[in-house]
C-alpha cells in the first residue's frame, strides 16, 4: 500500500514538472540508458569472472565463488514446474543452435541445466534414503562435483512429430537425430561431454543429450573433430582414468557381476538388461551385499508368471502383459554389517528370485524378490 502511494505521488510530480522543465522525456530516456549500461557492465563483469573452459568432474570440484559469479537467465520449462536456468552466454548460444537445427527439421528443448550445490545435496539425501549409499555412489554426482553446477552444461530432449521424447532409453533410440545435433554443436561453441566408449575417462556412460558450452567454436571444433573428451583436450585423461578405475574398484559390490542372458524367443538382450537395471537399483540399497551373477530363467517360466505378476499389480496401473523372472547369486555382508538384517553373515545366496512385470510399451516394475 505504501509503495503504491509513493508511485502515484511520483507520477503526479512528473506530470507537473515535465512541462516546466521541457526535457523530462529526455531525462527519463537518459536514466533508462544509464540503467541499461549499468546492467550490461554487471553482466560483463560476471562473464569476465567465469572461466568457460573450467573442468568440473568426479575429480575436479566447482571453483569457490563460482555460483555467486554466475549470470543466469531463466526459460519456462516444458517438463517441470520450476524454470530452467542457464548461464547467459551459454543460453544465447543454445538459442542459435536450436534455430540452426530447426532449419534441418530437428527440434530440441532444454531438460536439466543449472543445478545448485545445495540442490544436489538434496538429491543425494533423497536417493540415499530411498536407494542406499551404494546406489548413490554409482549414479548420483557428489555435490560440488557435478558439471551442472557450472550453468554451462545443458541436457537436451527431442520433439519428434510433435511428441516430447525425454526418457533416456527412448532418446537413445534416435541416433540419426543426435548425429545431426552433434554436427552443429561446435559451430556454436558447444561440445558433446560424455562420449560413447569413453566412460573410463569421463566417469559417465554415453549421453548424447548432455552438451557443454566452452565459448570457443574454434576449440570446440578441435575437440569434436578429433572425437576427444574434454579431459583429453585439457591433458587430464590419465588422472581421470586412474581415479575412475579406483572408484569402480571401491564400488565393486554392485557393479562387477555376470549377466547370463540364457536363450529366449520373447525377450531381447536389451529387454533383459532393462530388467537387470531395475533389480540392481533395488540391490544397490543392500549395504555390504555383493552381486555375483544374475541369470534369465526361461520363456516358459516368464509366461507362467504373468498372472502372478498381475496379482501383485498396484491398483490403477495398467495390466501386465509380460513377466520377467531372474535368479541371482550374491554374497551377504560381513558380520558387522549384517547385524540387524535378515542375512546370515558372509553367506553365498544362490538362485535368489526376482519377479518383474510390464504392460505393453511400459517399463519393467520390480514386484517381489526372495525364495519361493
Amino acid at each position: 500500500m505504501h509503495a503504491r502511494r509513493i508511485a502515484v505521488a511520483a507520477l503526479s510530480a512528473t506530470l507537473v514538472l515535465a512541462p516546466l522543465a521541457g526535457c523530462g522525456a529526455n531525462g527519463n530516456k537518459q536514466e533508462a540508458t544509464q540503467q541499461q549500461e549499468t546492467q550490461q557492465q554487471g553482466t560483463e563483469q560476471k562473464q569476465a569472472a567465469i572461466n568457460y573452459m573450467v573442468l568440473v568432474n568426479k575429480q575436479h570440484k566447482l571453483p569457490d565463488g563460482w555460483e555467486e559469479a554466475l549470470d543466469l537467465v531463466e526459460e519456462k520449462s516444458l517438463l517441470y514446474e520450476d524454470p530452467v536456468r542457464v548461464e547467459r552466454k551459454a543460453y544465447e548460444a543454445y538459442k542459435a543452435l536450436k534455430e540452426d537445427l530447426a532449419k534441418e527439421g530437428v527440434n530440441v528443448e532444454l531438460d536439466s541445466c543449472y543445478r545448485s550445490v545445495a540442490h544436489q545435496q538434496e538429491v543425494v539425501d533423497e536417493f540415499t534414503k530411498e536407494k542406499g549409499a551404494d546406489y548413490v555412489k554409482q549414479y548420483v554426482a557428489v555435490p560440488g562435483y557435478s558439471e551442472h553446477h557450472t550453468g554451462l552444461a545443458l541436457d537436451l530432449f527431442l520433439v519428434i512429430d510433435g511428441k516430447q521424447v525425454y526418457e533416456n532409453d527412448e532418446m537413445l533410440k534416435h541416433p540419426e537425430v543426435w548425429e545431426k545435433v552433434h554436427a552443429k554443436l561446435a559451430d556454436h561453441g558447444f561440445i558433446l561431454r560424455y562420449l560413447e566408449g569413453k566412460d573410463d575417462i569421463t566417469g559417465y556412460a554415453y549421453e548424447p543429450w548432455h552438451i557443454r558450452y566452452i565459448d570457443s567454436p574454434e576449440i570446440a571444433h578441435k575437440i569434436m573433430d578429433q572425437g576427444l573428451t574434454f579431459e583429453e583436450y585439457l591433458g587430464e585423461a590419465d588422472e581421470a582414468k586412474a581415479a575412475n578405475a579406483a572408484d569402480k574398484a571401491a564400488n565393486a559390490t554392485t557393479t562387477d557381476y555376470e549377466v547370463d542372458y540364457g536363450t529366449s524367443s520373447i525377450y531381447t538382450k536389451d529387454d533383459i538388461d532393462a530388467a537387470v537395471k531395475v533389480v540392481m537399483a533395488e540391490f544397490g540399497s543392500w549395504d555390504g551385499c555383493t552381486m555375483q551373477k544374475i541369470a534369465f530363467t526361461d520363456d516358459n517360466t516368464c509366461k507362467s508368471n504373468v498372472e502372478y505378476a498381475n496379482s501383485l499389480r498396484k491398483d490403477g496401473t495398467a495390466e501386465f502383459t509380460q513377466a520377467m523372472v531372474l535368479v541371482s547369486d550374491f554374497r551377504s555382508p560381513s558380520a558387522d554389517k549384517a547385524q540387524g538384517t535378515a542375512w546370515e553373515p558372509d553367506t553365498d545366496y544362490k538362485d535368489y528370485t526376482w519377479t518383474l512385470g510390464r504392460s505393453d510399451g511400459g517399463e519393467w516394475q520390480l514386484l517381489t524378490w526372495g525364495y519361493a
